[in-house]
């Protein structure tokens, strides 16, 4: 798929003038040449005063069509948490509140076109959003702010300041940045500094003194004092007590950008036309832009595997595979395992791939045009009013009318016995959904970090630190023996594969491993046992890929997520054979008491038989003294070399052993960080994460610190 990326200019005058992206210098041929075919982009900013109510975003979307806005940004939004959503082809982007109130709250709605140019996305605070977009030849960054009202504090208005100074301090000075929003500070008629125009409105307050503080600090130009416009395109705040014959409107929304990119700004106008039930005016500023077309490489893995639950797909597909696997004499296993990746991304291209139908909204176009009708009629009170009535009671009607829908769809669900999407459309009616959420991330002395590569810097020395540690030399283990593995292994073990999960590094799901006949099962064993006789694992399996989950709601720092570990469902198929070989041996050294990992208990087990003791011990009135210990990160700090010193004095076959020891010593992993991967990690200590062998070698391992310790 093709990306659009958008690129401001500055304004090209006669003779010598700074060149983009070099400051003082002369504007070169190349320079000159780039700039030409620009094209108008819009972008806005607007006090929504909420789009937490139904029917409010389809009406923005609405408005920013109308007035052929490309960029707008939201002040009020009032959704909590941050993230990013779809709907109708524009992209929004937000951060609210971690407490889940829905109050103040920032985002950005993209059209189409334009959503496609974004390079990065970090939610600030509920008050200050930034985003950024890859341009040629010099990148755009946009930060959207709400300021508290005049009935906060200096105290936190000047925090306000602060956290954008803090995002503007990290970006390049020679990069576009554009700052707007609801700043609820007047700054009056009349030039005061190069950055504020003779053309604002009204007079100035204190919070207005202080806006202008920090564009001179900034050196940012604001934009919409700038040009000599009639007052009703001035004005961006209506007050409630406004009156024909007492009109109480002022200028408190701007956008403002660096000085040297100030030409790049064509116009900036309110329009107080445009209606979403709010007190604000739209603020638009039209800009210079120039549209350039990229390629991309095409996504991997993108594909619909539910699919393999019709019979008729599932048929051709099992027929397809089993087709192109053929077994040679004399395989080489890294050849082998590439033509399967081969095989079965060609196999998801043609039977896989995943609807692109759209989701159907509640949203009516009687509704929209009804929006539109209010618009209309915005200086007619009465009539207003009556229309917004009506929209109010068709909005619930629609809703209702949708749940009914849905309800009717999961009645015929349940006649097909489909539970995956009777669990989805559940979820969809009592408005439970898997949101895309995204955090701001900080380095270890707070500091923000915006810039890609610096995150994925910050993620590289977190993992590297986590998983650091001296170890030996690995042991020899060139004298090995063990029984080679059967088919029947083979069979029982891709029976015990779990289906729906993420795939790995080599996008090859478990699901296509069950429609394996008794040649490619016999083709699979023959790749196991050379591998297996050898010791030589294939590269792709001793890769794994880290993503990230947030522990808890405010998730900053990189200690505060959870790194789980994607790795080959090959690689898992054959671990469940060498599990099922060396289990016994290791649980028969596994002491009664471990609870955790072991078959036919569990911690619910444990915490029922302590539950029992505390009660007798009560009852004959016998004191209890209890140890608690919460290991930090256990599974990550498990030395290798002890774990396999422990693993052989099971007695297990050697070569399952150099297997493990091979695979441990030899293991990388790549961090996965908003759609990018760090450096290769060296793993230099803990268990594996999403691999059988896991609980049973961490289980080994604790049973002997307990030995040692008691």
């Amino acid at each position: 798929p093709s990306v659009t990326m958008a690129m401001l200019s500055s304004k090209i005058s006669s003779g010598v003038s700074p060149s983009i992206g070099s400051p003082g210098g002369t504007v070169a041929s190349t320079d000159i040449k780039t700039m030409k075919n620009f094209q108008k982009s819009r972008i806005a900013t607007w006090n929504v005063q909420t789009l937490a109510q139904s029917g409010k975003l389809h009406n923005a979307i609405q408005e920013m069509t109308r007035m052929n806005i490309d960029i707008l940004g939201i002040s009020e939004m009032r959704w909590p948490d941050s993230g990013q959503m779809t709907i109708n082809e524009h992209k929004v982007f937000y951060s609210g509140r971690t407490d889940g109130k829905h109050e103040e709250g920032v985002g950005f709605i993209l059209n189409k076109k334009i959503s496609k140019c974004v390079r990065n996305f970090t939610p600030i605070s509920p008050r200050v959003i930034l985003i950024q977009l890859d341009a040629q030849p010099i990148n755009i960054n946009i930060v959207q702010v709400y300021a508290p009202t005049q009935d906060s504090t200096d105290e936190e208005i000047e925090a306000l300041y602060l956290s954008i100074q803090e995002v503007i301090n990290k970006l390049k000075k020679e990069e576009i940045t554009i700052v707007m929003g609801d700043f609820n500070a007047k700054i009056g008629a009349g030039r005061t500094s190069k950055y504020v125009g003779q053309w604002g409105l009204g007079e100035r307050n204190d919070r207005g003194d202080m806006l202008e503080n920090f564009v001179e600090v900034n050196k940012m130009v604001v934009l919409n004092t700038q040009f000599q416009l009639h007052p009703r395109h001035l004005y961006t705040w209506k007050s409630p007590k406004d009156k024909p014959d007492k009109i109480v409107r002022n200028q408190i929304d701007y956008i403002m950008i660096n000085q040297r990119f100030r030409n790049s700004c064509t116009y900036v106008k309110a329009y107080p036309g445009a209606d979403i039930q709010s007190d604000h005016n739209p603020l638009v500023g039209v800009f210079k832009v120039r549209l350039k077309r990229i390629r991309r490489n095409k996504k991997e893995g993108n594909c619909d595997i539910r699919k393999l639950k019709e019979s008729i797909i599932k048929r051709k597909v099992g027929e397809s595979l089993n087709q192109k696997i053929q077994i040679k004499p004399n395989m080489e296993v890294e050849k082998e395992i590439e033509s399967l990746q081969k095989t079965i991304m060609d196999i998801k291209t043609e039977y896989l791939s995943r609807d692109t139908a759209k989701r159907k909204s509640w949203m009516t176009d009687e509704i929209l045009e009804l929006m539109d009708q209010r618009r209309r009629n915005k200086n007619n009170n009465t009539e207003y009013k009556r229309i917004h009535t009506l929209i109010r009671k068709k909005i619930r009607e629609a809703k209702e009318a949708e749940k009914k829908e849905k309800c009717e769809e999961i009645e015929a669900l349940q006649r097909r016995h489909d539970e995956f999407n009777i669990h989805r459309k559940v979820k969809e009616i009592a408005g439970i959904f898997k949101q895309n959420q995204s955090g701001k991330l900080v380095d270890k002395d707070g500091n923000i970090l915006i810039n890609l590569e610096e995150k994925k810097t910050e993620w590289k020395n977190y993992i590297e630190t986590l998983f650091q540690d001296t170890r030996p030399e690995q042991p020899d283990h060139r004298q090995c023996d063990g029984p080679s593995i059967l088919a029947d292994e083979v069979r029982a073990a891709i029976k015990q594969l779990k289906q729906g999960k993420a795939a790995g590094p080599d996008q090859i799901q478990s699901e296509f491993f069950k429609l394996f006949d008794d040649e490619s099962t016999k083709w699979i064993t023959q790749i196991f046992n050379t591998i297996y006789e050898t010791g030589e694992i294939p590269k792709e399996w001793l890769k794994s890929e880290f993503i990230t989950l947030p522990k808890k709601a405010c998730a900053k720092q990189c200690k505060d997520y959870r790194t789980i570990s994607l790795m080959s469902h090959l690689l898992k198929l054959f671990l469940k054979i060498i599990h099922k070989r060396i289990y016994k041996r290791c649980e028969e050294k596994i002491a009664p008491n471990q609870f955790g990992f072991v078959n036919a208990v569990g911690t619910r087990e444990a915490i029922f038989s302590i539950q029992v003791l505390f009660q007798r011990c009560r009852d004959v009135n016998h004191n209890v003294f209890a140890c608690l210990i919460d290991y930090e990160k256990a599974f990550d700090r498990v030395k290798h070399d002890k774990m396999v010193e422990i693993l052989r004095n099971t007695g297990i076959d050697k070569k399952d052993l150099r297997i493990i020891s091979n695979l441990y010593w030899n293991q990388t992993a790549v961090l996965r960080v908003d759609g990018e991967h760090t450096e290769e990690i060296r793993i230099l200590r803990g268990v594996r994460q999403g691999c059988i062998l896991s609980p049973i070698l961490f289980n080994l391992y604790s049973e002997q610190i307990f030995k040692d310790a008691l």
